[in-house]
C-alpha cells in the first residue's frame, strides 16, 4: 500500500495517536522521498492484528490447511501459531522439516509451536526447537501423574542458552479437583524453569505471552519497527461501553484485515493470497 499515515483513537477519549506505515512496517519518521498519503479511518475502530494459536482448528492435521488459514485471516489473525505434535523421540527433526514443507505457501505469517507429551519430552528437544526459533515449547499433560515422568531440572538446564519458555497443555481439563496452574507455577519456581506467564488455553495469545516468547515487538501491537498489521471494524452507530467494546473486538470479525502493510481480507473475502512467511524468534523474553 506504499507510504501513508493514519490516526487511531486512544483510550476512548478525544485523543489520537498517529501511525506511519512505510512498506511492511510502522516507522517513526518519514523514510525516503515518497509522498505520504493520509488515510482517513474515522469511520472505523482500528485494532492491532491478532496473534492466534490454532487450538480450535489445528492446521497440522487439516486436509485443507490453506483454507483453514484463510478462515483465521477472516477473524483478524495476522500471525498464526501452529501446534506441532511431537510423537517420536528419534525422528522429530525429520518430522519437523516435513511439516515446514507442508505449510509452504500459507496465506498468512506463521510460527511453529512444538507440543510434546510429558512422557517423551527430552532436553535435546528443548535445545533443538530453541535453535529453530520456535517461540515456546508446550508440554502435553494428560493428568497430574504425568508431572512425575519429566526430568524438570534437565529441561531447565536445556533452556539456558536460548531461554525458550515452556508451558503446559492440560488434556485433563474436565478434572476440576486439580489446580494445574498452581502446580505448574510451583514446579517452575522449584526448578527455575523459564515459562510463559499465562497458560495458553485460549486462541488469542495474551500480550504478556507475546513478550515472554519474543513475538513482541514484531507482531501483535502498534509499535514503531513492528509489522504493519491491523484490523478495521466499522464503528457502531450506537456507542458501546468500554467493556462491551472489548468483548466485541475479541469475538467479532473485522471488515478489513491488513498484514505487513497489505490488505488481506475485505468484508470476509480474502483478496490477497500471497504467501506469508514462516517466522522465527531470535531473542526470547527480550523485553521482559
Amino acid at each position: 500500500m506504499g507510504a501513508y499515515w493514519f490516526k487511531v483513537e486512544k483510550d476512548s477519549q478525544e485523543l489520537f495517536e498517529e501511525w506511519t506505515v512505510y512498506g511492511q512496517k510502522f516507522v517513526r519518521d518519514r523514510v525516503g522521498q515518497e509522498h505520504y498519503m493520509y488515510m482517513d479511518l474515522s469511520t472505523f475502530d482500528v485494532t492491532p492484528g491478532l496473534v492466534f494459536m490454532d487450538i480450535n482448528h489445528p492446521l497440522e492435521g487439516s486436509p485443507h490447511p490453506h483454507q483453514t488459514a484463510e478462515e483465521y485471516i477472516k477473524r483478524g489473525c495476522t500471525l498464526l501459531l501452529i501446534q506441532h505434535l511431537v510423537s517420536s523421540i528419534r525422528h522429530y527433526r525429520e518430522v519437523y522439516d516435513s511439516l515446514l514443507k507442508k505449510l509452504e505457501g500459507l496465506p498468512l505469517d506463521y510460527m511453529i509451536i512444538p507440543t510434546v507429551p510429558a512422557k517423551i519430552v527430552r532436553p535435546e528437544m528443548v535445545r533443538y526447537f530453541a535453535r529453530k526459533g520456535c517461540p515456546f515449547l508446550c508440554i502435553e499433560v494428560n493428568n497430574v501423574t504425568d508431572f512425575a515422568h519429566v526430568s524438570w531440572e534437565w529441561l531447565a538446564q536445556a533452556q539456558g542458552h536460548k531461554r525458550i519458555p515452556l508451558t503446559i497443555f492440560v488434556k485433563d481439563s474436565e478434572n476440576t479437583n486439580e489446580n494445574y496452574p498452581e502446580l505448574w507455577s510451583s514446579l517452575c519456581n522449584r526448578y527455575d524453569i523459564i515459562r510463559l506467564t499465562d497458560l495458553q488455553d485460549d486462541e488469542v495469545v495474551s500480550g504478556q505471552n507475546l513478550k515472554d516468547s519474543g513475538i513482541f515487538p514484531h507482531k501483535g501491537s502498534f509499535i514503531t519497527g513492528g509489522q504493519a498489521d491491523y484490523n478495521l471494524s466499522l464503528k457502531q452507530k450506537v456507542p458501546l461501553f468500554d467493556e462491551q467494546a472489548k468483548f466485541r473486538y475479541h469475538d467479532a470479525v473485522p471488515n478489513v484485515t491488513v498484514m505487513n502493510g497489505k490488505v488481506k481480507q475485505v468484508n470476509q473475502k480474502v483478496v490477497d493470497r500471497e504467501p506469508g512467511s514462516h517466522l522465527t524468534v531470535k531473542v526470547h523474553k527480550h523485553f521482559v
